[in-house]
């Protein structure tokens, strides 16, 4: 099913803000992008910029400075399933 906009937080040694707009899990979503605030800082003393161009994503950029980090990639043709994100609490409940 397509989704116009899908958005989820997911906390795990920090927090994680997903967003996907025009998805359709797996197949496609025209934009992928990823806020990320960790509780332990990276160990550069500069910001990190990557750009990436493949098989996966037309486009994409990921910039990562301490504590921070954003990613994004337009027209992504293997998406990240945030179902799995959602339901992250349901599967850890058994580990007692």
């Amino acid at each position: 099913m397509m989704k116009i906009l899908d958005a989820v937080t997911y906390e795990d040694f920090g927090w994680e803000w997903f967003f996907q707009l025009l998805s359709h899990y797996p197949k496609f979503a025209l934009i992928d992008c990823r806020i990320q605030w960790d509780e332990f800082p990276a160990t550069e003393w500069f910001p990190c910029i990557l750009f990436g161009f493949g098989p996966h994503d037309v486009f994409g950029f990921s910039i990562r400075y301490k504590w921070f980090q954003f990613t994004f990639s337009f027209m992504n043709f293997k998406p990240r399933n945030l179902d799995w994100y959602r339901d992250g609490e349901e599967r850890y409940k058994d580990i007692d």
